[in-house]
């Protein structure tokens, strides 16, 4: 959806790309019942792949046993045992300023995110509404929308 004020596209229901001035549309994202964790993660600073981990760490809780790496994140999100929620929502701020000196990790990283909302995708709610159980949004740029919306259409549609 493009308006005036920014640009949103949903990817799959379940995974959203928006600019800063993006309204979004909040019903689609969370249901109204249940227990929900939204975890907020600023992309900005974000610089080494330890600044992802601490900010993953603080946004997810993660648990001591979490491994400081690539593996360990990807397992964490899959599981998510240490945190109940009926449904879980990852805003990432900032997502293309994240690791802009190092595109391998960037891409590991949403690899990662990627796979966890598939791995957690289309729960289908008493209303009849399917919606992934695990939220994903990309705020980024108006000028890196489509470098970033290309990005998770290839990593999510291969």
């Amino acid at each position: 959806m493009v308006t005036e004020e920014g640009r949103w596209a949903a990817i799959k229901p379940w995974c959203h790309i928006a600019t800063h001035r993006a309204h979004a549309p909040v019903n689609e994202l969370i249901p109204a019942e249940g227990l929900n964790f939204v975890a907020s993660v600023e992309g900005a600073g974000a610089l080494s792949v330890d600044d992802v981990f601490q900010k993953f760490w603080d946004a997810f809780r993660l648990p001591d046993y979490f491994g400081w790496n690539w593996p360990a994140l990807h397992d964490c999100l899959r599981d998510l045992s240490w945190l109940p929620s009926d449904q879980y929502l990852l805003v990432i701020s900032d997502v293309d300023k994240i690791l802009p000196d190092d595109q391998e990790d960037r891409l590991q990283l949403f690899r990662i995110i990627a796979e966890v909302g598939r791995k957690w995708s289309y729960v289908k709610h008493p209303e009849g509404m399917e919606a992934g159980k695990f939220g994903i949004v990309l705020v980024c740029d108006e000028s890196n929308f489509e470098e970033i919306r290309h990005t998770f259409e290839k990593l999510l549609n291969s």
